[in-house]
């Protein structure tokens, strides 16, 4: 069975779980401002590593729940079980798994899945970015004022909080046509991949958060590196991603223009 196909079955089995306790009471954990966990979470991740390490029981796991490994473990599976927690908390039906396979620290393949609205989106390095098995291409706009960006960042007071997304965000708007602010990275990016949104950024993430997302949009013709321009890995921490490169330069700009201001 292949790799990618394992993947989406894995999300799918994880989805399936999400779903049956959404809207319903919750067992929730606080490990931070703003950062939540619930059972769900930690079952929806169990499920995925189960489903992968009965086709590949020598590959290492590293999820947002607790699964750890080396970033540089020669194959990497890196798990979101549901990004975005807190929408998923309090009901609001925006939230998905993300997984992604790394090698060397780079994704080679990276999955979706939004359980709400059955859309499954993955892409495999090489090969194209897709959705519920249709191709996909990023955005074709070539007007900045026609842009939307989908954005997040930690909550202020969070001690991890770098404090660029928010500024980015004040000198961005003049710029663009529309702003969101949704609540899940992954989805965010997906969003890029597949036209929705032309412009996304994040100014502290986790591997977890971006890495399926990253390859996506790379897949589907668009650019995303990190603060530092540089290709994302399992180590990066934070995202600037844009359907086209002339998008990502300019937002590039901004946001290492803020951090010589520091």
């Amino acid at each position: 069975m292949e790799a990618i196909n394992v993947a989406i079955e894995a999300a799918h089995q994880a989805g399936e779980l999400i779903l049956r306790y959404f809207r319903q009471p919750q067992v929730i954990h606080a490990k931070g401002p703003g950062d939540l966990t619930t059972h769900v979470d930690q079952e929806a991740e169990e499920i995925i590593v189960r489903v992968i390490r009965q086709i590949f029981p020598d590959h290492d796991f590293l999820g947002e729940e607790g699964h750890s490994a080396h970033c540089e473990a020669e194959s990497l599976w890196v798990i979101d079980p549901l990004d975005g927690t807190r929408n998923y908390s309090v009901g609001i039906p925006w939230f998905c798994t993300s997984i992604a396979l790394a090698v060397k620290g780079r994704a080679i393949l990276g999955v979706i899945y939004d359980p709400v609205r059955g859309e499954t989106f993955y892409a495999e390095a090489g090969k194209g970015a897709y959705f519920n098995g249709q191709a996909i291409r990023c955005s074709k706009k070539t007007n900045m004022e026609r842009a939307i960006a989908a954005i997040g960042f930690l909550p202020a007071r969070h001690k991890e909080n770098p404090g660029l997304a928010l500024p980015m965000l004040t000198r961005l708007h003049p710029m663009i046509e529309a702003t969101r602010i949704m609540g899940a990275a992954a989805l965010n990016l997906a969003y890029v991949a597949s036209g929705r949104v032309e412009i996304s950024f994040h100014d502290r993430v986790s591997a977890w958060d971006i890495l399926a997302g990253a390859l996506l949009i790379e897949e589907a013709g668009g650019t995303a590196t990190d603060f530092a321009g540089r290709p994302i890995s399992v180590a990066s921490q934070n995202i600037i991603a844009a359907s086209n490169a002339a998008f990502h330069k300019e937002v590039l700009r901004i946001a290492q223009e803020i951090l010589r201001e520091q």
